[in-house]
């Protein structure tokens, strides 16, 4: 009997322990039921907030220029007196955002650094450097699979007024992105050295090199200004500073022939010229494995017997430096901000430190006027003319 009762003890804390445990349970269900309802009320509420933000401030603009709605966010830009207004609002909160907050935390230097990169491939340095190291406002249109930054109020050494941009694709920056976005099957970075036919251009060409001195110094400037020139090199000083030819060449600048031993070719002979000529090619091919496409003859000398016998362009200029003569900075730079103009080849001379330092300032003002400075054989193509032999040019107007 004592066990009987015992067992039904037992039972009954059973039972009760089970009947504990449901109740247990439905209120737990029952409390996450109320919190679902609760954090959907406040989800609806804030998304409320973003659009109703969102809609004051398309409401507050006269021109919406893009809106780009991402699931984390809504990236609105505006157009207002001539300059873009950037607005990221979160698309949960309703919070204003800032770029750098759709960027990984711990990749925010990584990104930053990406950025001064392609800043500096676009730009030349005295651009570049502000636009890093300056005070300016920066705008960032975040669309689908880019985001183009554009750069107000900074100030440079020259007087470049034309819009600065930036366009950066996902695919540069994907690792550091932190939130959802499509790529592009291809892309291409925005580099200084893609020239536009529809911009001002002028080839600066330099004769009698190479030197050992200023042949690095002056492919540093160059370098420094997303510009290129043409070099036009004697055999003689050539076979005594092969690097400058292979540095000048895969620098992608051009180099063209100014005969092996700068011969007068007009009064040479033909078999002399053709000496002459093929042997500086040959020189060239052995360090380059390229041919010569251009030729400069020494003092702009030559008659029809040279054009009939020469199956290269000849090359001359309409812009004379006369550096060799002066060897003046304020010379050089004058002459050539008094008669510059579109298609211009301009004449210099590599052998002199005033021609080299002319240029540290002659480049940067001649892109801050809208000229793309090229070498003589891309200011052909960009001015649609096609280079043959047996003909001389003395610029591409």
């Amino acid at each position: 009997m004592k066990l009987k009762i015992s067992n039904l003890i037992i039972v009954i804390l059973v039972l009760l322990l089970i009947i504990s445990t449901l109740l247990g349970v439905f209120k737990f269900l029952n409390n996450k039921n109320d919190d679902n309802a609760t954090n959907n009320k406040n989800s609806v509420i804030k998304e409320d907030k973003s659009k109703k933000i969102i809609s004051e401030l398309k409401n507050n603009h006269e021109i919406l220029e893009y809106e780009n709605v991402n699931k984390e966010f809504t990236s609105l830009v505006f157009l207002e007196n001539e300059r873009f207004e950037s607005y990221i609002i979160d698309a949960y909160t309703g919070e204003h955002l800032e770029f750098y907050d759709l960027i990984k935390k711990d990749k925010l230097q990584e990104y930053i650094n990406k950025e001064n990169e392609l800043i500096n491939l676009k730009y030349p340095k005295f651009i570049a450097n502000v636009l890093i190291n300056g005070n300016g406002t920066k705008i960032y249109y975040v669309k689908d699979k880019e985001v183009i930054i554009f750069y107000y109020d900074y100030k440079f050494d020259y007087d470049y007024n034309e819009p600065i941009s930036l366009r950066i694709d996902y695919n540069e920056v994907k690792d550091y992105l932190n939130f959802s976005y499509e790529l592009n099957e291809t892309y291409e970075n925005e580099n200084g050295y893609n020239y536009n036919k529809e911009k001002k251009s002028v080839a600066i060409t330099f004769d009698d090199g190479p030197s050992r001195k200023y042949n690095p110094l002056i492919l540093e400037v160059l370098n420094d200004n997303k510009a290129h020139a043409t070099f036009y090199m004697v055999g003689t000083m050539a076979v005594n500073c092969q690097k400058c030819v292979l540095d000048t060449y895969n620098s992608g600048n051009e180099v063209g022939s100014h005969t092996y031993g700068h011969i007068n070719i007009k009064n040479s002979s033909v078999e002399e010229v053709n000496n002459s000529l093929n042997k500086f090619n040959d020189l060239y091919n052995k360090i380059t494995g390229d041919n010569i496409k251009t030729i400069r003859p020494p003092y702009g000398a030559y008659d029809s017997e040279n054009l009939n016998n020469i199956d290269k362009p000849l090359i001359l200029w309409n812009l004379d430096t006369q550096d060799w003569r002066y060897r003046n900075v304020d010379h050089i730079v004058n002459y050539i901000k008094k008669n510059i103009s579109d298609g211009s080849i301009i004449l210099m001379h590599e052998l002199y430190e005033s021609s080299y330092e002319s240029l540290k300032i002659i480049l940067p003002w001649l892109y801050s006027q809208g000229y793309q400075i090229v070498s003589v054989s891309e200011l052909a193509g960009l001015k649609g003319v096609e280079l043959t032999g047996n003909k001389a040019y003395g610029s591409f107007k």
